[in-house]
């Protein structure tokens, strides 16, 4: 933790761009983490809410746009080495998720977007689902957001 501490102390906007573009790509690092350390430098007035804010919505939604648009290109060979899951786990993973996406697929995309457990897996589901980008990109900014 110390680490990002000091990136962002030294880095302060810059880092928490790239550190939230990675995590939307990778999940790395925590966002539980950034927000927390960010929150620590907006409570010091060393950053600005509303700055700090945007530009972290504005790295994690590129971030998750990325993630997003590379599994729509590359598509299930990609998603599976992401899950890292066998074949045939992934092949019954990927039929249940098309079957629920059919339906009410955009509104789970928002709802996965928001809940910490399972947002990192949303672009690579959304990929896999070729969403539409449009939509999907405006759901990755409201989540990450929110």
């Amino acid at each position: 933790m110390s680490d990002l501490h000091s990136l962002i102390s030294s880095f302060s906007y810059v880092a928490i761009f790239i550190l939230m573009f990675t995590n939307g790509v990778a999940n790395f690092p925590s966002s539980q983490f950034l927000y927390l350390i960010c929150g620590y430098f907006v409570s010091t007035g060393h950053l600005a809410f509303a700055p700090t804010v945007i530009i972290g919505t504005i790295g994690n939604t590129l971030g998750n746009i990325t993630t997003f648009l590379l599994i729509k290109k590359y598509g299930e060979p990609l998603a599976q080495k992401l899950f890292m899951l066998d074949e045939k786990k992934f092949k019954k993973i990927h039929s249940a998720l098309h079957s629920t996406f059919e339906d009410k697929g955009m509104l789970w995309l928002f709802l996965g977007k928001i809940t910490p457990s399972i947002k990192a897996f949303i672009p690579t589901v959304a990929g896999l689902a070729n969403t539409d980008a449009k939509i999907t990109s405006l759901i990755f900014f409201v989540g990450s957001l929110v």
